[in-house]
């Protein structure tokens, strides 16, 4: 079954220059759609000309878009929410180039940085808002956070989504879960030396996971010191089925379920 790639940025410099290369290369891995994540205003125009350059290439993308934490110094929530309304109208309306946006994200706290912690829970707070007003799940980025982010889910009306590369501890996971969201599976799982990722991994119902590569970040451990590559991601899948002590064929059919109800998917929808 072809593997959804829940979250790269396809815009990074990183992989500028043969997006149309790094598409047909994850085709011949058995990568059959990608979302490509946003993680600023400033690089909405490049990130949806990067995910033409991709279909180019012959692979579906489907669009989140939102502000990352690191950008909660330089973008302020009402110009945040202006960036989503505006792609918003323009991918419902008549000149829509695209299928709406899928989700809100990369957004988040990130606590592990020099950025005021009230600028980050307001801008994070304003998304979480919109995303939940448009029905819309979030693509979530937690670093030390997770106990920040948890308190504004429980106080705000929302959807459910993703937590993004995921490191944390079994119980933080399953409240997050509990919340209504799936957990990101990266290249962390193939480094032999994750074992707390690992022993979270083995714990969690496989019903919660879904596959993700981050590319170009985060590589697993047969490309540590390279760029990440969407096409990697069947590496993602074979450790976690190992990992599991399952088939890698059957894993992959729950976690492309998994994918379909975290995006609200039909079965023939794989972007355009």
């Amino acid at each position: 079954m072809p593997l959804t790639d829940t979250h790269c940025h396809l815009e990074a410099e990183a992989l500028a220059g043969d997006l149309a290369q790094v598409a047909r290369h994850a085709v011949k891995q058995g990568v059959g759609r990608l979302v490509a994540v946003g993680v600023s205003p400033q690089a909405f125009a490049a990130q949806r000309e990067a995910m033409d350059a991709v279909r180019a290439g012959g692979l579906p993308v489907l669009a989140a878009f939102g502000t990352h934490p690191w950008w909660a110094d330089r973008v302020d929530p009402e110009t945040a929410i202006e960036a989503l309304d505006g792609l918003w109208s323009d991918d419902t309306g008549p000149e829509a180039r695209e299928r709406p946006m899928v989700a809100v994200g990369e957004v988040g706290l990130d606590f592990a940085v020099d950025i005021d912690a009230d600028r980050q829970n307001a801008l994070f707070v304003a998304q979480l808002d919109w995303a939940g007003a448009h029905g819309l799940p979030l693509i979530l980025h937690e670093r030390k956070s997770a106990d920040r982010l948890l308190y504004w889910l429980r106080r705000h009306r929302h959807v459910g989504g993703v937590v993004h590369g995921f490191v944390g501890s079994v119980q933080q996971a399953e409240q997050f879960i509990e919340q209504g969201f799936f957990i990101g599976v990266g290249g962390a799982v193939t480094h032999p030396g994750a074992h707390r990722v690992r022993r979270m991994l083995r714990q969690l119902p496989l019903e919660a996971l879904v596959l993700e590569t981050d590319a170009p970040n985060q590589p697993g451990h047969a490309h540590r010191g390279e760029r990440n590559l969407p096409g990697y991601l069947p590496e993602n899948l074979d450790a976690l089925a190992r990992l599991r002590g399952v088939d890698a064929d059957e894993l992959a059919l729950v976690l492309e379920g998994n994918v379909r109800r975290l995006f609200g998917l039909t079965e023939e929808c794989h972007g355009t």
